[in-house]
C-alpha cells in the first residue's frame, strides 16, 4: 500500500465492477481507520454500469466517515479516472451550470459533491490490479457483489 504521509489519516480504496456495462455489477470500499481498524464495504445492483458503481463505493465510504463524525484527514484511492477528474475538475462546472439533467449519473454526482466538499478528501489515483493491496481486495468484493446479481448463476 502507498507509504502514510500521516499515520492519523483515514485511508479508503474503492472499485467498482460490471458484468457487461449495464449488467449485473457491485461496488467496494475499505476503510482503514486511525485506530487501525479495517472495515470493508460492498453492495451491488442486478443491472447497472461500472461507472455507477464506481461513484457507489467512494459515497458508501464517505457516509461511513460522515456518520462517525471523524475529524481526521481523508485519502481516497481509486482506479477510476472517471471519478477522480469527476469530482476534481469537472463538477465543479456542473454545479456551476445547475447540474444538467442529461449528465449521467447525476444523483450520485451530487451526493459525492456535496460529501467532498464537506469531508474535504484527498483523491489519488491508483492502477487498476497493480498489485496494491487495497485496491486488489475492494476489486474482489466488487467481483463478488457483481457475481452474486449474475442471473446466469441461478439458471
Amino acid at each position: 500500500m502507498p507509504a502514510l504521509k500521516n499515520p492519523l489519516e483515514i485511508r479508503v480504496f474503492t472499485d467498482g465492477a460490471s458484468s457487461g456495462n449495464p449488467g449485473p455489477s457491485g461496488w467496494a470500499a475499505i476503510i482503514l481507520w486511525p485506530d487501525s481498524m479495517v472495515q470493508e464495504l460492498g453492495g451491488g445492483e442486478r443491472r447497472a454500469t461500472n461507472n455507477r458503481m464506481e461513484l457507489l463505493a467512494p459515497i458508501a465510504a464517505l457516509e461511513v466517515i460522515q456518520k462517525r463524525r471523524e475529524s481526521a484527514p481523508i485519502l481516497v484511492f481509486s482506479d477510476s479516472t472517471y471519478v477522480i477528474k469527476g469530482i476534481t475538475q469537472w463538477s465543479t462546472k456542473w454545479e456551476a451550470n445547475g447540474w444538467p439533467d442529461d449528465l449521467a449519473n447525476r444523483e450520485l454526482w451530487m451526493r459525492l459533491r456535496k460529501l467532498h466538499l464537506t469531508l474535504k478528501p484527498q483523491w489519488q489515483y491508483v492502477p487498476a490490479h497493480a498489485g496494491v493491496p487495497g485496491n486488489e481486495r475492494a476489486d474482489e468484493i466488487a467481483v463478488a457483489f457483481s457475481k452474486d446479481y449474475d442471473l446466469s448463476l441461478y439458471e
